[in-house]
């Protein structure tokens, strides 16, 4: 749910106006803005100067924070989750994963920043960290240099081996694709040409797309042929400048060696790296929490405007936290502070950051919502409804008590595994809902594995999804009216809500005219008596002036939309019934097979792509439902997050002003 929110005034003594900007840092309550332009007119108001000092000091933090930013991803991380700090800014690492050896505890404090041999110290890490990678990718390019040229003369090896005892004898590789290897006999008439016959050719096929080939001949022709494949553009095989001037049998023994050398050498500095990030990685982490709350208090003063003896700090807050906040300013700084609550003026919502709170049972479906602008505060907070809606037509598209109950345990174990990821956890909440009501419906339905459930006397209860097509279409639809029809009571109540009569005026209209229609349509189609389409058109010829009047042509344009968007709520007749169809030719297949080992494994394969789509075309034509049909109906997009203004990691203090 959208927080109420309070436009907040700080004004105090300019004296003390590095003291209330830590205190605020410290509370993480208040969103800060730059002062209205009311006070500039009324004040002789200005953004607060930095002192010299102050302006060496914040240039320093940002450098320093840009090379600790860039040192950390020099480091391997220790742990996912960063450790906590306490308040006072000491920081206590926690048990990582690694044996970590004695940890020091520390506290950073502007004397660190400004000290010459801090930054020093990360200069000779940054040094180092910087060579060990360098060295890394430099034997890793010549690994993947050797495992080149290793696999083409393994391949070749059974040749080389052959001729590498002829003294007198010069032998040449190259290297031919497989769909040029017509190029070969080409090759060897032009090769015996000029060796006067003298000549031998061996070729083998390589792994992947090529054929090596290896020409033996007499020493006195090597010019000539090397000449010769030069010409022709064939790619002869050339050692690295290293391995020049040796036999190919030669290189590769050499290679094998080196690549053994080389794999323990990588791994050497690898230990280095990870006992150099055991030691540094937290430190640096820490160190970069603190700079970055450093320079959000320089550029916090950004926003202050000052006159000459008073400062004036302009924000957002939480009603709710709206107590803490003045409770704190007045037990630090007592009637030398003044906080006030402003007016919000009316062209100010659009502005009004917005705080989303949920309880826990339906936050974990905010993060189907973190796709979408958050929305306006003078909009809804959809992630209640999604909550309530998602896991129900889930639920009524799966609708398979065993494919339900097989998402059940899934989700458990994988909420289990992933204990500690925040957005796995919060999937694992959300498919844990939408498989219990998959059984709910499965039971409903009579569905287990299809109709397999029959043979332990489990019938349809609310409908046979696979007889009773039209009765599932009707649901569908029904359920689409009631959705789309709540869309827009939701957008009435919060046009009411805002006092825009105009705009309720012709929400309640367009209510009405989509409720004639629908009311016209089932006389005609007979699900109502006749005199409901005579009512039907009368309501909607009256409504229509009035919709005209206060939402204009768009207003109709609407009405006729959320026919079709009715419409669309058919998906889940359309999906669902492909789904009891799928599991029916699943039994009916595998029973076919006359052997019930073979008729179980192959009912459980296609039982199983069931399953894999049931939860993925669910998940993606449920939220379209909501995205696209019922969001459209009231959900109004913004573009600013309650962002207070919040410390990184410990305390920090400004530079002291004298």
């Amino acid at each position: 749910m959208i927080q109420r929110m309070s436009k907040i005034q700080i004004v105090g003594s300019r004296r003390i106006m590095e003291e209330v900007i830590e205190l605020l840092h410290s509370l993480s309550i208040l969103h800060i803005e730059s002062v209205p332009e009311d006070i500039k007119e009324d004040l002789a108001s200005r953004v607060v100067p930095l002192q010299r000092e102050e302006l060496a000091l914040k240039e320093r933090t940002e450098k320093m924070l840009q090379k600790v930013s860039d040192l950390i991803l020099l480091l391997y991380p220790v742990r996912e989750k960063a450790p906590d700090w306490l308040s006072n800014g000491v920081y206590r690492p926690p048990v990582s994963i690694y044996p970590l050896p004695e940890w020091k505890i520390e506290k950073f404090s502007v004397t660190d920043i400004v000290s010459e041999k801090f930054l020093s110290d990360f200069d000779a890490l940054e040094d180092r960290l910087r060579g060990l990678h360098k060295k890394r990718s430099e034997i890793a390019e010549g690994l993947s240099l050797i495992a080149r040229y290793e696999r083409i003369l393994k391949g070749l090896a059974p040749l080389i081996s052959k001729l590498s005892d002829l003294k007198a004898i010069e032998f040449t590789g190259v290297i031919v694709d497989k769909d040029k290897a017509g190029v070969i006999p080409l090759l060897e008439s032009e090769i015996k040409r000029i060796t006067d016959g003298m000549y031998q050719i061996f070729r083998k096929e390589l792994e992947g797309e090529s054929i090596g080939v290896i020409i033996a001949y007499q020493r006195d022709y090597d010019l000539k042929v090397r000449s010769l494949l030069s010409e022709e553009g064939i790619s002869e095989i050339k050692l690295p400048a290293e391995y020049s001037g040796l036999p190919l049998f030669e290189a590769l023994k050499i290679m094998i060696r080196k690549k053994g050398e080389m794999t323990l050498e990588i791994k050497e500095i690898e230990k280095e790296l990870d006992k150099i990030s055991e030691e540094w990685y937290w430190k640096i982490e820490g160190f970069m929490g603190v700079l970055k709350d450093l320079v959000d208090e320089f550029r916090t003063l950004g926003y202050c405007k000052v006159t000459k003896y008073t400062f004036f700090i302009t924000g957002w807050a939480p009603q709710r936290d709206l107590p803490l906040l003045r409770d704190s300013i007045k037990d630090k700084f007592g009637e030398r502070v003044l906080l006030r609550e402003l007016e919000i003026r009316k062209e100010e919502l659009e502005r009004i950051p917005v705080s989303i709170r949920n309880p826990g049972i339906v936050k974990p479906f905010e993060i189907f919502m973190s796709i979408l602008p958050p929305p306006r505060y003078d909009s809804i907070d959809p992630t209640p409804f999604l909550a309530i809606f998602f896991p129900v037509f889930f639920g009524l598209i799966l609708g398979d008590s065993a494919h339900g109950l097989i998402l059940l345990v899934f989700t458990l174990i994988l909420r289990r595994r992933f204990a500690e990821n925040d957005v796995i956890k919060d999937l694992t909440k959300v498919f844990f809902l939408c498989a219990v009501y998959s059984i709910i419906f499965g039971f409903l339905f009579g569905e287990f594995f299809g109709r397999f459930g029959e043979r332990f006397g489990m019938h349809p209860i609310l409908l046979d999804r696979g007889r009773t097509i039209k009765g599932f279409l009707i649901i569908s639809i029904a359920i689409g009216v009631g959705h789309i029809m709540l869309g827009f009571i939701l957008s009435l109540l919060n046009s009411i809500k805002w006092k825009r009569k105009k705009e309720a005026v012709g929400k309640l209209s367009s209510i009405l005219m989509l409720f004639a229609i629908l009311l016209a349509i089932a006389s005609v189609a007979g699900y109502l008596p006749r005199g409901f389409l005579f009512f039907g058109i009368i309501l909607s010829i009256a409504v229509i002036p009035v919709i005209l009047i206060f939402e204009g042509l768009i207003g109709i344009i609407e009405v006729i939309k959320s026919l079709s968007n009715i419409v669309s709520y058919t998906r889940i007749m359309a999906l669902g019934t492909a789904a009891v169809m799928m599991s029916l030719v699943a039994n009916r297949v595998g029973k076919m097979s006359g052997n019930i080992i073979i008729g179980i494994i192959i009912a459980g394969i296609i039982h199983a792509l069931n399953i894999v789509i049931g939860v993925f075309s669910p998940t993606i034509q449920a939220l379209r439902l909501h995205y696209v049909e019922f969001f459209s109906k009231f959900y109004k997009e913004g573009n600013r997050r309650y962002i207070p203004f919040r410390k990184t990691r410990g305390e920090v203090r400004l530079w002291r002003r004298v």
